[in-house]
């Protein structure tokens, strides 16, 4: 596995699948969550560096609730892929636990654990575990320093606005030196100088191009005089459109998804007023209007490739990058998908691979 910590490896570029949500397609009674090991293999075969999954609550398409749960089952059916959480709602766990569990799937990964953590955006979310929305920052800002305290193994108390530990102590510590790589996620700028004081790297949820360069833009000039190595990573959603059918079939089945969850996300501010979304889906109607404004590069394997490059020439500066793709896939048909996942890896990563590759 490319070292993906930002940390622990040296410079340089990795790419990973993102994001397994489990949501329920209208033919299925209940979410088919088995369907992420077998994704996930696939996509280890294919030569990514990491499986991402997400995380809602209340969804009634039975969107992921437990990624963590999830990644301890991929750990045992995968191998070398690193498993990536994009991200864990903070302000909902209590940080010991979530430290322990943590723990626990980097163990059963061997050290591939990349644990993403957000503050949350959505009122009935945070609600529903009894946190204040306007508490969200504070709890996330502590749970990091808990966290670090954590994985060191020792005993340790702790005394804050949110919480209150006296000798608490984590068994098992993670598998590698220094804890477990956090990458936060988020777009507004507290979100960013967060990342930059605290954590080993910066997660933009939705990649945009001009939300990228501006979030990268505004993360060197908070990352100057840093030493600890930091890793800027985007998702970045990508319509392959080499078969066409299979490509259609993606765009229908992500235009349901898309609309789905703007209708459950009504009244929230989902992306920080960064993306331009400024009202939400009715029905189908989807806020952006047409599905192909929500895919951010198209086209066949080539055409791919070079935007993706136009992505790491913009990122230029970060001691390592990760490109998240957001691969499109056909609605309830996992056979095709895992097809589609092999393309990308035959048509997108080995060839950009082979580009980077030449680049001195």
């Amino acid at each position: 596995m490319v070292p993906v910590d930002g940390r622990t490896g040296p410079p340089g570029v990795s790419f990973g699948v993102a994001l397994y949500t489990g949501q329920q397609p209208s033919a299925r009674a209940r979410p088919h969550y088995g369907d992420a090991g077998v994704l996930a293999r696939a996509s280890e075969d294919a030569g990514f560096d990491v499986f991402w999954v997400s995380e809602h609550h209340g969804f009634p398409d039975g969107y992921l609730p437990s990624p963590l749960v999830l990644l301890a089952a991929l750990a045992q059916a995968t191998r070398t892929i690193g498993l990536g959480t994009g991200v864990v709602v903070g302000p909902l766990c209590h940080p010991v636990r979530l430290a322990e569990e943590a723990s626990v799937v980097d163990n059963l990964s061997g050290g591939r654990l990349v644990l993403g953590l957000g503050a949350g955006y959505h009122e009935r979310e945070l609600r529903t575990f009894g946190v204040e929305p306007s508490q969200r920052g504070g709890r996330l800002d502590e749970t990091l320093e808990i966290l670090r305290l954590s994985w060191e193994g020792e005993p340790f108390s702790w005394s804050g606005t949110h919480f209150e530990l006296a000798d608490a102590r984590v068994t098992p510590t993670p598998v590698r030196p220094g804890g477990i790589p956090v990458w936060l996620g988020g777009y507004a700028p507290a979100a960013l100088r967060r990342a930059a004081r605290c954590a080993d790297g910066h997660l933009v949820g939705r990649g945009d191009p001009e939300v990228v360069r501006e979030s990268a833009a505004r993360l060197r000039l908070q990352l100057a005089g840093r030493t600890r190595p930091f890793t800027f990573a985007a998702n970045v959603t990508v319509l392959l459109t080499d078969d066409g059918g299979s490509a259609d079939a993606a765009r229908r089945g992500f235009s349901y998804q898309q609309a789905a969850y703007e209708r459950i996300q009504a009244g929230s501010d989902v992306y920080a007023g960064r993306v331009g979304v400024t009202r939400h889906g009715d029905g189908d109607d989807l806020a952006l209007g047409s599905i192909d404004r929500y895919v951010h590069v198209a086209g066949s394997g080539p055409a791919v490739v070079e935007a993706l490059l136009g992505y790491l020439d913009d990122l230029r500066g970060f001691d390592h990058v990760h490109l998240a793709l957001r691969l499109l896939f056909p609605e309830d048909d996992t056979p095709a998908q895992v097809e589609r996942i092999a393309l990308a890896g035959r048509a997108v990563l080995a060839p950009l691979r082979a580009r980077l590759a030449m680049v001195p």
